[in-house]
C-alpha cells in the first residue's frame, strides 16, 4: 500500500509494520480494519515527521501539509506556533452564508476552515459564536431549533457544546481554550472571541454528553452528525507545547458513499498529530480548508485545497492571521 504525499511523492509501508522513510512515518492496515481499531488509519508520528511541508503567507512559523489516509482520504493541515502571539485565530461571521475561501480571502487570512453549524433551511447559526467580546450568534435564538419537538429534551445540552475561546490575559498576551459553553473562565482572563461547534475530541470524544448521539425514549440512538459514519470532517485543536493544529479531512466528492472518517477516527488522528484539546468542526459537504501559501517567500494566490466544486455555503469560518 502506498502513502501520498505532497508534490507527488510516494512512500510504500508494509501493510502490519510501523515503517519510517524519509522523515515520514506512517502506520497502515487495511480499510477493512477502520471500524474497529482507529489506530490503524492515522498517523503514528506527529506532523513533525510529516514531509515536504510548504510555507504559509507570511512566512513566520506557519505551515501546510497534505497527506493521504489508508482508505484514501485525503488530510490537508495547517500548523502555526500560537504561544508567542505571532499568529492567532478568529472566528467570523458572515452576513448571509458564503464560501469558506470568499471569507478567508476577504478577511485576508492566510488560511482558513468552516466552522460552526448553522441551519441549512435559512441559514441561522445554530452556534454561539462572540466577536470582540460580544455575542453575534446565539442558538437560543434559533426558532428551528426551539421549535423541534425530538430536541426538546436535549437542547440544554445542545446549548452547552463545546467551543473554541480566544482569551485575553491580564497582560494583553492571547491564549486558547476548548471548553463547554457553560464553563467559567479561567481566573484573571476576559473572553475576546469564541466559536462554538462540537463535540469535544480530545482530551475525551463528548458525542453523547453534547447531544450529538442522542439515546430516544424507544432506546434507539440518532446520530446527527454520523459521528460513527465515516465522512468528510473538520477540526481545530492545541498541543501542550504551544501549537494550532487545523485539519480537513475529506474523501473524493464529500459524498456520503465517499471515504472519509468517523468522530473517534478523528479523536485519534489529532490525538496522534500532537493535540492534548481539539474540538470538532462542522463536517461533512461543509468540509472546506483555503490556504494562502507562499512561494518564493511572495504571496501566492489563495486557494481551497480541501472541499468541494462548487463550495458549500457556509454561516461561519475559522480564519488564522498574522500578527
Amino acid at each position: 500500500m502506498m502513502i501520498e504525499c505532497r508534490r507527488g511523492t510516494s512512500i510504500g509501508v508494509s501493510q502490519s509494520l510501523f515503517a519510517g522513510v524519509a522523515a515520514l512515518a506512517l502506520a497502515i492496515l487495511s480499510p477493512m480494519s477502520l471500524a474497529s481499531s482507529p489506530s490503524n488509519l492515522v498517523p503514528k508520528n506527529t506532523w513533525k515527521e510529516l514531509a515536504d511541508p510548504a510555507n504559509l503567507f507570511p512566512v513566520n512559523g506557519a505551515r501546510y501539509y497534505q497527506f493521504s489516509l489508508a482508505n484514501g482520504t485525503g488530510a490537508y493541515l495547517v500548523v502555526a506556533y500560537v504561544k508567542d502571539g505571532k499568529w492567532r485565530l478568529r472566528p467570523h461571521l458572515a452576513e448571509k452564508t458564503a464560501p469558506t475561501s470568499r471569507a478567508s480571502s476577504q478577511q485576508n487570512a492566510s488560511a482558513g476552515i468552516n466552522g460552526g453549524f448553522f441551519n441549512l433551511s435559512d441559514g441561522v447559526s445554530a452556534s454561539y459564536i462572540v466577536l470582540d467580546g460580544k455575542t453575534v450568534a446565539d442558538p437560543r435564538e434559533n426558532k428551528a431549533l426551539l421549535e423541534n419537538q425530538k430536541l426538546q429534551p436535549f437542547l440544554e445540552q445542545i446549548f452547552n457544546r463545546s467551543e473554541l475561546r480566544v482569551l485575553k490575559t491580564k497582560n494583553g498576551k492571547l491564549d486558547y481554550q476548548i471548553a463547554a459553553h457553560n464553563t467559567r473562565l479561567p481566573p484573571n482572563m476576559t473572553l475576546v472571541d469564541s466559536l462554538q461547534a462540537g463535540p469535544q475530541l480530545l482530551p475525551v470524544l463528548r458525542s453523547e454528553e453534547e447531544a450529538f448521539l442522542r439515546k430516544q425514549a424507544d432506546g434507539t440512538y440518532a446520530d446527527s452528525i454520523g459521528c460513527k459514519k465515516p465522512a468528510a470532517r473538520s477540526a481545530v485543536g492545541f498541543t501542550s507545547d504551544g501549537y494550532m493544529i487545523i485539519l480537513a479531512v475529506a474523501g473524493k466528492g464529500q459524498d456520503p458513499e465517499s471515504s472519509g472518517i468517523t468522530l473517534e477516527e478523528l479523536a485519534d488522528l489529532m490525538r496522534r498529530l500532537g493535540c492534548a484539546s481539539a474540538l470538532n468542526l462542522d463536517g461533512g459537504s461543509s468540509t472546506t480548508l483555503y490556504v494562502r501559501l507562499a512561494e518564493n517567500g511572495k504571496k501566492a494566490e489563495g486557494k481551497s485545497v480541501c472541499g468541494k466544486d462548487p463550495e458549500t455555503l457556509v454561516k461561519s469560518t475559522l480564519l488564522l492571521f498574522p500578527n
